[in-house]
This record gives C-alpha cells, structure tokens and sequence, in this order.
C-alpha cells in the first residue's frame, strides 16, 4: 500500500496522476457517494486502486468508527492501493462537535493505514517529501 498525505488542495491528486500516468488504475472517489468504496470488491484483484476522500466516507457511513476501520482494512486486504489522504488534524480544532469527532476518527485510521503502507509520501504545496519507504518500519 502507499500512501499520499498532504492539506487540502497541496497537489496530492497531481503527483498520483504524474506518478500513474503510464500504470493501468482504477479510481475511487468517496466522496462522490457513500457506496464507492464498496464497490472495491468489484474491480479485479490485479488491478491498482487509487484511492481518495476516505474522510467523505468516513462521516457519511452508518458504520461505527471501530467497524468502518474493519471494513476499510478488510476491503483493501491482499490488494494494489494509493489512498491520497488529506490531513485534516494540522489545523484549528473545529468548534463543531462531529468535526472534532471526525478529525479524531480520520488520525486513528490513518495510524493504521500508514503503520500498514510500504510508502508514505507527504505533498506539501507539490513538494513531494518521503517519509517511509519499502522495507522501513515506523
């Protein structure tokens, strides 16, 4: 898995699409509807899936936090992923109460998806910056 992390609209999107440009893909946006990502069971197992707006998904599912992990952990095992995730924790804290409870739930999954991923790449303004690499351990 690897894993592409960076603030809203930092060019996250721009360097997956630069870094496939050339490798058969298939895209999920969760954000479009709250079934995308269960659609992930359909596309072929060989196939690459780059995946983005998980936290769209995140506040939008039915699912507690502790059985949307399950789900999203499940769904991905044995399986070619790019999730673009986009930090939501860095920022002011919401005043809003389900957004603070959302922020939470994103930086707990994201522990387990980057404790799982070969790579981590951060994208700071288009900057590409490495933080794990295959064979590394956080």
């Amino acid at each position: 898995m690897q894993i592409i992390i960076g603030g809203a609209h930092n060019g996250k999107r721009a360097y997956v699409e630069k870094l496939l440009s050339t490798s058969p893909h298939h895209w999920v946006d969760c954000s479009a509807d709250e079934r995308s990502f269960s659609t992930i069971a359909e596309i072929p197992h060989n196939t690459l899936i780059v995946i983005e707006h998980i936290d769209s998904w995140l506040e939008e599912t039915d699912l507690s936090e502790t059985e949307a992990v399950r789900f999203i952990l499940d769904t991905i095992k044995n399986r070619e992923v790019v999730f673009i995730l986009t930090d939501i924790g860095r920022g002011i804290v919401p005043m809003d109460a389900a957004q603070r409870s959302l922020r939470d739930a994103c930086g707990r999954l994201y522990q387990q998806l980057m404790a799982q991923a070969d790579e981590v790449t951060r994208i700071w303004y288009g900057l590409p910056q490495t933080l794990k690499k295959r064979g590394e351990s956080i």
